[in-house]
C-alpha cells in the first residue's frame, strides 16, 4: 500500500525556497553552511534565543532566522556594530561599498531581513560584542560567532559568550581553515576549543564548525 507524508514534501519544498531567496543576500556563508544553521536553529530544544556575533549585511541572520520560523519559535540576537571588518575597509581585500561610503551595513542588513519577512525574528544588538555580552542575562541554545576574525578577536568573542551557553547548547564557529583570514579563527578552533573538556566537536560543514557544550 502507497504511504507517503505529503507534509513532509511540502516542508522540504518550503526549505528549498527559503534557501534560494535567502542565498541572494550578499555575504560570505557558503549555501550548505547556511542551510546547516537553519537547520540547527529549527531543531535545536528549547526557548533560549540564538545569539550571532557578526551579522554584516544579514546572509547569516536569515538562515538563523528562518530556522526559527520553521520551529515555530525563538528569535535571533544579531550582535555587530556593523562597520565591517578589517578586509572590508577600503583597499581590504573584500572592500565593502556601504562600509567605505556610508561607514555602516545596517541599513543594508535591515532590507535583506524585510525583504524575507524575517525581521519580526531578529532584535538588533548594535555595538562591539565584548560591551554586549556585559548586560546579557539569558541562556544562549545557539551561538554563532563570524566575527572580526584574528586569535584575539575570536578568543574575545567565543569567551564573551560561551558562558551563556546551556549545556547541550550549539556553539558554531565559521572559516576553519579558510585561508583568505589568516589563520586566527583556525589557531583559535585547534589550540583553544578542540581542546575544551566541556565542548564536542560533533560537525563540520566546509568552513563551519559544529561544536555542542556538554
Amino acid at each position: 500500500m502507497f504511504a507517503y507524508n505529503f507534509n513532509d514534501m511540502r516542508r522540504d519544498i518550503e526549505l528549498v525556497r527559503v534557501s534560494a531567496a535567502i542565498n541572494s543576500v550578499p555575504g560570505f556563508l557558503a549555501l550548505e553552511e547556511g542551510v546547516a544553521l537553519m537547520s540547527l536553529a529549527s531543531s535545536t530544544y528549547g526557548s533560549p534565543p540564538i545569539v550571532e556575533v557578526g551579522s554584516f549585511k544579514g546572509r547569516s541572520t536569515s538562515f538563523l532566522a528562518a530556522g526559527c520560523h520553521f520551529a515555530g519559535r525563538g528569535r535571533v540576537y544579531a550582535v555587530d556594530h556593523f562597520r565591517g571588518s578589517p578586509e572590508h575597509q577600503k583597499g581590504g581585500f573584500e572592500e565593502t561599498p556601504e562600509v567605505v561610503e556610508a561607514g555602516t551595513t545596517l541599513p543594508e542588513f535591515r532590507r535583506s531581513l524585510s525583504n524575507l519577512g524575517l525581521s519580526g525574528y531578529v532584535t538588533e544588538m548594535v555595538g562591539s560584542s565584548r560591551d554586549m555580552a556585559k548586560g546579557w542575562d539569558k541562556s544562549i541554545r545557539l551561538l554563532f560567532i563570524d566575527g572580526e576574525h584574528s586569535f584575539e578577536a575570536s578568543s574575545g568573542d567565543f569567551f564573551s559568550w560561551f558562558p551563556f551557553v546551556e549545556r547541550g547548547g550549539i556553539v558554531c564557529m565559521h572559516d576553519y581553515k579558510n585561508g583568505y583570514y589568516l589563520d586566527g579563527v583556525t589557531r583559535f578552533i585547534d589550540e583553544v576549543m578542540l581542546k575544551m573538556a566541556d565542548l564536542e566537536h560533533v560537525a563540520r560543514v566546509r568552513s563551519l564548525m559544529i561544536f555542542r557544550r556538554r
